[in-house]
């Protein structure tokens, strides 16, 4: 199948006078037509700087400097700003990261609405509210004819993620980007937004990049699953083949900090020492060789090994082993 979406050795950099910080590098992922891929990693590895990326939303500090972003064989970095703007919330919509701040303060939620619904889908005012009010119904908001005169501070975070979900759904887009869709909200309605995403997902057809840090919704969620660790993709594989045999040691290291229901509760939890480097442009090899307890020498030469078909990891260990093994 083809891709619908294609990020080849993406590198973004940030300017400040005649420094330049880059901020991901070598960044290659696909997306196909219908599914989930789940970007994986903590804070700081350069998950949001990719999804924004995508749909041209960096600040004027931000620039991508080398690789393509194709959209249906497109790329996206070629095209004018009005190009753009055709595609983004049409073809490609996004939920980004912080809902407390997504929707604006001094509009209604109906105009809010509205405006996404008749700039690109050319409905007249009345039809768009009524298609407004059947999304909200859609995303699981109870009287969305009263939460259409609602201003955002009036509403709930989970009612306001619904919000943006049915903002972003408005379009019926192919590519849904979702920037930690579910930050600050309690544990229960996570799950109904996971939930509702999957099932417009089976509904509509449309693909969803999904941007996390936690494995949980990654095993419930993902098809796929891309991790990244300091700007850079460390592994990648078909969502039950990297939760059932991690490669990468930060793979691992992830997957054994998350703590089992039928752990023994006096067992200690464990977790990565250390922390991402803020500054890693300048770093040679592996990035996660100074917290990885299997680093040597090798390190220093971080080498893409293909385990299996659609299991790629970045580690020079294992490519080591492999040839030991051959060797014997």
């Amino acid at each position: 199948m083809k891709p619908l979406l294609e990020v080849k050795n993406l590198e973004v950099s940030f300017f400040q006078g005649k420094r330049q910080t880059r901020c991901t590098d070598r960044v290659s992922f696909d997306v196909k037509p219908g599914e989930i891929l789940c970007l994986v990693g903590e804070s700081g590895c350069g998950k949001s700087i990719t999804a924004l990326s995508i749909l041209g939303l960096l600040s004027r500090a931000g620039r991508v400097t080398k690789g393509e972003i194709l959209y249906q064989g497109r790329d996206l970095l070629k095209l004018r700003e009005k190009e753009l703007d055709a595609i983004r919330g049409r073809e490609i919509a996004m939920i980004f990261q912080d809902i407390m701040y997504s929707l604006n303060p001094v509009f209604t939620i109906g105009n809010q609405m509205t405006e996404v619904i008749r700039r690109h889908l050319h409905y007249k005012q009345k039809d768009a509210e009524a298609l407004s009010v059947e999304l909200l119904q859609k995303t699981g908001i109870t009287q969305p004819e009263t939460v259409m005169r609602k201003f955002p501070h009036q509403l709930s975070g989970g009612m306001r993620q619904r919000v943006m979900i049915a903002m972003a759904l408005a379009c019926k887009p192919k590519l849904l980007i979702a920037d930690e869709p579910t930050t600050a909200l309690d544990v229960t309605i996570q799950l109904q937004i996971m939930q509702l995403l999957k099932q417009l997902r089976d509904e509509t057809g449309m693909a969803i990049l999904l941007i996390t840090h936690d494995i949980g919704v990654v095993a419930e969620m993902a098809d796929r699953v891309v991790v990244m660790y300091a700007g850079q993709c460390v592994e990648k594989a078909e969502a039950r083949q990297l939760l059932e045999s991690p490669a990468h040691p930060y793979t691992q290291a992830l997957l054994k900090a998350v703590p089992g229901i039928h752990d023994d509760r006096s067992q200690r939890l464990a977790s990565i020492p250390g922390t991402v480097p803020e500054e890693y442009q300048s770093m040679t090899g592996c990035r996660f060789a100074p917290r990885c307890p299997h680093g040597n020498v090798c390190c220093r030469n971080a080498q893409r090994v293909e385990i299996e078909p659609g299991h790629e990891v970045e580690c020079c260990a294992i490519l080591m082993r492999r040839q030991t093994n051959d060797a014997e």
